[in-house]
């Protein structure tokens, strides 16, 4: 879990997929799940994959980037095997071509997913999403408790960590025994790390109550957004070949017998 948040911490940088508008970036994210959910063929969502690994390197953020899929792991091995089980009962024989087919593409879809995503979080501060948010007229309470969210879950994961190698040192011992042992073991790891996040959301809501959150429907920022033209070039270049993807698709499923 901390490794696949690790892939989602912004990396500073001063490449050009970290200059462009955030609101670009979300916009590229955006169609490239949607190219990924539109193919079902392994090809092009390898196609896809290609292109934010390109992106990635552009960035500079390949290794944090391949920490994404590595750390969701464990995630896509589950969907893999969920897909596979459900095409086993569906076509009722305990091997299929086609249900193995299937089911690495639903796993192979979510990797293009996570590293869609990735890309954006690596190279886009939590400043500028919540300015991007705020722009795109998503109500500011909504956007400072996500932009919360992403700024504590590092720090959650780094402190679940620290207890955990507490515990172990203490002879906690949570790799043996059963399911049920397992989770009963998981008790002095949950209430410490319970009791951390209560306390960080105390401390967090008496510094919103200091500063006054929410006395003033209209706000400020030291930062404005505005697009360059390096954004309007991104701009183009995405929904180009968006539109290309999509009438690839359609015009293909229509022309086909």
């Amino acid at each position: 879990m901390s490794t696949l948040l690790q892939g989602l911490q912004f990396h500073p940088g001063k490449t050009i997929i970290h200059s462009l508008d955030p609101r670009v970036k979300l916009l590229i994210s955006a169609l490239l799940l949607t190219t990924t959910l539109m193919y079902l063929e392994v090809s092009v969502i390898t196609i896809v994959i290609l292109v934010e690994g390109l992106m990635a390197y552009v960035a500079k953020v390949v290794r944090r980037w391949v920490k994404t899929v590595y750390g969701a792991a464990p995630l896509i091995a589950i969907v893999f095997i969920m897909n596979y089980t459900a095409n086993v009962f569906m076509i009722g024989e305990t091997f299929s071509l086609d249900g193995l087919y299937s089911a690495f593409a639903a796993a192979y879809r979510l990797i293009a997913l996570l590293a869609s995503f990735s890309i954006f979080f690596l190279t886009t501060t939590p400043e500028e999403l919540g300015i991007a948010l705020t722009r795109l007229r998503v109500p500011y309470i909504y956007t400072f408790a996500f932009i919360s969210a992403i700024r504590f879950a590092p720090v959650l994961a780094q402190e679940l960590q620290s207890i955990l190698d507490a515990q172990r040192s203490r002879g906690l011992e949570l790799d043996k025994g059963g399911p049920i042992a397992r989770v009963k073991r998981y008790i002095p790891v949950l209430v410490p790390l319970l009791v951390s996040v209560l306390r960080r959301s105390y401390e967090l809501a008496e510094a919103m109550e200091v500063k006054c959150f929410g006395a003033r429907k209209e706000r400020t920022y030291l930062k404005t957004l505005q697009l360059k033209r390096r954004d309007y070039i991104a701009l183009a270049v995405s929904l180009s070949l968006f539109t290309l993807t999509v009438y690839v698709r359609f015009s293909v499923a229509i022309f086909l017998p």
